[in-house]
């Protein structure tokens, strides 16, 4: 049989010894794990930045991998931690604080995490990513059933998901986050273009040029192209957009569109 996976994901910063904590948990009670970051410097309580990379890295692993997630500025309060199970079956453990809006909808499921017989008692109040969420993701990935946890939550908390929006030729969406090259992500993803092609693609103020591949681009020019997601990026080429731009979080990006 294959060996079971566990993905981490926190804003704890990869050198804190938090996200080590959190795989030791894990390990004592699932010795032969496969442990993988999936990344551990999400910018502090930036709960759709963290949204964003689950989204991104998520369907890249086997169903059965197990993905515990922490962004979680709410930790100790009376927000829920929960377990969803996406309708390909991956299960995602953490906070219900919007973190897994990417793998709600038709055909999810969300479980509470209360079950005194499996959920740990009286968990840190400060960290629930060691003592709470790491005994049950071994839990799962060990071979434990979601139903089993807790009774299932009817309204597990979304983010209020950027989306474009369409008018008079033309597709309005924003920047939603900037990778460590510097380059934006928008909330444009190419299935909304429908049966239209691109014209022009505008960010901020800035016209950058479409292209396929970074390498179509000259160096220091600015380009916009698909990226492995399938949402629309926005990059300098051998330079860092962001920077370059000052543009971040928010930043208008404007498609004019034509018939395809």
């Amino acid at each position: 049989m294959p060996r079971p996976v566990v993905t981490f994901l926190s804003d704890f910063g990869a050198g804190s010894g938090y996200p080590a904590q959190m795989k030791g948990e894990v390990l004592r009670r699932l010795p032969d794990a496969t442990l993988v970051d999936l990344s551990h410097d999400v910018a502090p309580f930036d709960v759709l930045g963290g949204a964003l990379l689950l989204e991104a890295c998520v369907p890249r692993f086997p169903e059965a991998a197990v993905h515990l997630a922490v962004v979680d500025p709410g930790v100790g309060t009376l927000r829920r931690p929960l377990c969803v199970v996406d309708p390909a079956g991956r299960r995602l453990v953490g906070p219900d604080n919007g973190l897994f809006t990417p793998f709600l909808g038709a055909g999810s499921a969300a479980f509470l995490l209360s079950d005194p017989g499996i959920v740990p008692r009286d968990p840190s109040p400060t960290f629930h990513g060691r003592d709470l969420f790491a005994p049950v993701a071994a839990w799962l990935a060990g071979g434990g059933s979601p139903e089993r946890l807790g009774p299932r939550v009817s309204d597990p908390a979304g983010l209020d998901w950027p989306s474009p929006g369409r008018k008079a030729g033309e597709l309005e969406g924003q920047c939603l986050a900037a990778d460590p090259f510097g380059n934006l992500t928008t909330s444009i993803r190419r299935g909304d273009l429908a049966d239209s092609a691109v014209a022009t693609v505008t960010v901020g103020e800035h016209t950058a040029r479409l292209v396929s591949t970074f390498g179509e681009g000259e160096p220091g020019e600015l380009v916009a192209l698909w990226g492995s997601s399938g949402r629309l990026e926005i990059a300098v080429r051998e330079g860092n957009a962001a920077r370059e731009l000052g543009l971040g979080r928010g930043a208008p990006v404007r498609l004019r569109l034509r018939d395809g």
